[in-house]
């Protein structure tokens, strides 16, 4: 009996291999079609239905699928307004709404109201500031000519800087709320026309998203809010703004503004606005849902590839591009299966819920299996917008270069010249910061101005960004690719060499005392020689040594910061409040030198 169940897990050698080639274009058009035939905000029944879903075309494929589940804390808008104060007092009120065209029947029947994520909620009244980009020197330019904010609304431009830091910067400058929005040189009129005529974002179009400047469920920080978890108090959550913030659309802007054109510098303005948000802060429900294909002969190894299912309303390029493609590498896999094929390692197939609310799907899961993942991680690969036009972009941690630029090869695209190591905003973060696993984002991406609106719908993929879905059948041999060379036991995900080396870089940048930074360089050019001569086994989990001891500590090699990365994050830290670094580069310096010691070939350690 033991020997026919070892020889079960055995691969068959008759078996035919997913191939990249049973990949179609039509049936992923389908796939989208069906994913955003309704809105999928976290939490509500609609994203249940998603889930389910997911959940059977996994099953169809012959997944082993899982849903766990989390209650965490996304507050619910139940009530918004803007009204523009008149001088003789009466309040205007401006319209919060995207109407939509009927061309394209889902722009005009979206539910989800124009929201930011986790901020706070009230009632307030205040002149207006112009505060440019939000940034600390567009309010210290307030500052030098002399603006008063404290008891303002800001009124903000997005870009150049996470949108919860934006917010985070007017409370810090003593605003009493936020209002953001997406100027039309950005990605409206100035770039082209408009929709439905073009793709780029209508005078009305307002970008939702999070303004939580963290990551995961607030109340329940460094563990998985499963049932019955601790949760802390709400006063004592980190990262949430504490004072109302709303997304709104060039037109409510320009009304902001007293004027047609936005002034070309942060300054006050001469309109006075009074806003409100109000919320039901109960729990709510979120699911996460993952399908396994266990290993035939290494099952202790996992290779996870996830997509995010949730959205801001419809969310056809974000992410229903994500989950598409990822639908059909199911399939396709499933196919292989069927035939008897079997990969090496475990590959998981994950779908994240409330990934617009701070990467809280994620971070749970990681958060409930983060001893397993230490353990068994190989790779994680993201797939947020997928495909959105024709140009190919990827940022990765250095274990995973080899293995993109061998999938660009087979597939005949040329790879993009770098991958940066990748910044803040998706559902790559926890697995790098909380489970030291080398990670990989890509997707063919092109222009459109629905970002995060009622606008990102089916009709403006088949329209103007993938018509024909060819776009998402180059996202989706891409990723096949990666995955089976990922999948086979042979593939080492070794970034040893590359993170020295962009440590040894990132390190002379650090403002240093010439003692901490001697000490600290030296460790890791140490590390770096080290890693050049060295092929120790098990390379994949080089990042987890810069894991705290401590059960919640996250990774002090890089962290993300926003949109961006931080290299170094406790030095930078300890230099930024102005307390001695010299504690937090003898850990980097504990590690490195216990690094060297592993990687150092035997000759060189005696």
């Amino acid at each position: 009996m033991l020997l026919a169940l070892f020889l079960l897990q055995l691969p068959n050698p008759s078996a035919a291999a997913p191939n990249p080639d049973a990949i179609s274009s039509e049936r992923l058009g389908n796939t989208l079609r069906a994913v955003c035939s309704q809105e999928r905000l976290a939490g509500t029944k609609e994203s249940q239905k998603a889930a389910d879903y997911v959940a059977s075309l996994f099953s169809e494929a012959g997944l082993e699928v899982e849903r766990p589940t989390y209650s965490v804390y996304l507050p619910r808008q139940t009530a918004e307004g803007l009204w523009l104060i008149q001088e003789n007092g009466r309040h205007l009120p401006l319209d919060l709404e995207e109407h939509g065209f009927p061309q394209d029947s889902q722009s005009q029947h979206g539910t989800v109201p124009p929201m930011h994520g986790s901020t706070g909620a009230g009632n307030v009244r205040g002149r207006v500031v112009f505060a440019g980009f939000g940034r600390v020197e567009d309010f210290q330019s307030l500052k030098e000519q002399g603006v008063r904010t404290d008891g303002t609304i800001a009124l903000i431009r997005y870009g150049k800087l996470f949108r919860g830091q934006k917010v985070q910067n007017a409370e810090a400058a003593g605003c009493v709320g936020a209002l953001l929005y997406t100027d039309s040189e950005d990605d409206g009129n100035w770039k082209g026309k408009t929709l439905p005529q073009g793709p780029w974002r209508p005078s009305d179009g307002i970008q939702r998203g999070s303004v939580f400047n963290g990551h995961g469920d607030p109340l329940t920080p460094g563990w998985a809010s499963v049932s019955g978890a601790k949760r802390i108090p709400i006063q004592n959550a980190k990262g949430l703004s504490g004072i109302p913030s709303l997304p709104i659309s060039q037109a409510n802007a320009t009304a902001l503004f007293g004027q047609v054109a936005r002034p070309e510098k942060p300054g006050a303005l001469k309109t006075r606005c009074a806003m409100k948000v109000e919320q039901n802060p109960n729990l709510v429900q979120i699911t996460n849902v993952i399908g396994k294909i266990e290993g035939a002969t290494h099952p202790e190894d996992w290779v996870i590839v996830g997509a995010h299912r949730d959205s801001w309303g419809f969310g056809a390029v974000d992410n229903g591009t994500g989950i598409t493609v990822l639908l059909e590498t199911a399939r396709v896999l499933g196919e292989a299966l069927n035939t008897g094929w079997r990969p090496d390692r475990t590959i998981i197939l994950a779908t994240w819920d409330a990934e617009e609310w701070g990467l809280v799907g994620s971070t749970e899961w990681v958060e409930e299996n983060r001893k397993r993942l230490k353990i068994h991680g190989v790779a994680y690969i993201n797939m947020d917008v997928a495909a959105s036009g024709p140009n190919l972009g990827a940022s990765g941690t250095p274990g995973l270069v080899d293995v993109f630029k061998e999938a660009c090869r087979l597939e005949g695209q040329a790879a993009p010249e770098t991958l940066g190591t990748p910044g803040g905003g998706s559902d790559h973060i926890p697995f790098l910061e909380l489970a030291g696993m080398e990670v990989l984002g890509f997707g063919f991406h092109g222009g459109s101005g629905s970002y995060h609106s009622a606008y990102d719908t089916p009709w403006l993929v088949e329209q103007y960004l993938d018509p024909g879905f060819k776009h998402h059948e180059s996202a989706t041999r891409l990723l096949l690719r990666i995955l089976l060379q990922l999948a086979r036991s042979e593939t080492r995900v070794d970034g040893i060499l590359g993170w020295t080396k962009l440590a040894f870089k990132e390190s002379k940048l650090l403002k240093l005392d010439e003692r901490n930074s001697s000490t600290l360089v030296n460790s890791i050019y140490r590390a770096s020689v080290a890693a050049t001569d060295a092929s120790p086994p098990h390379p994949h989990r080089y990042l987890r040594f810069f894991l705290p001891n401590n059960e919640h500590g996250a990774n002090i090699l890089w962290q993300s910061s926003g949109y961006s990365g931080n290299w170094f994050p406790n030095i930078k830290k300890a230099l930024k409040e102005g307390n001695s670094p010299t504690a937090a580069v003898n850990q980097v310096v504990r590690t490195m030198d216990l690094v060297t010691t592993i990687l150092s070939p035997d000759e060189l350690k005696e």
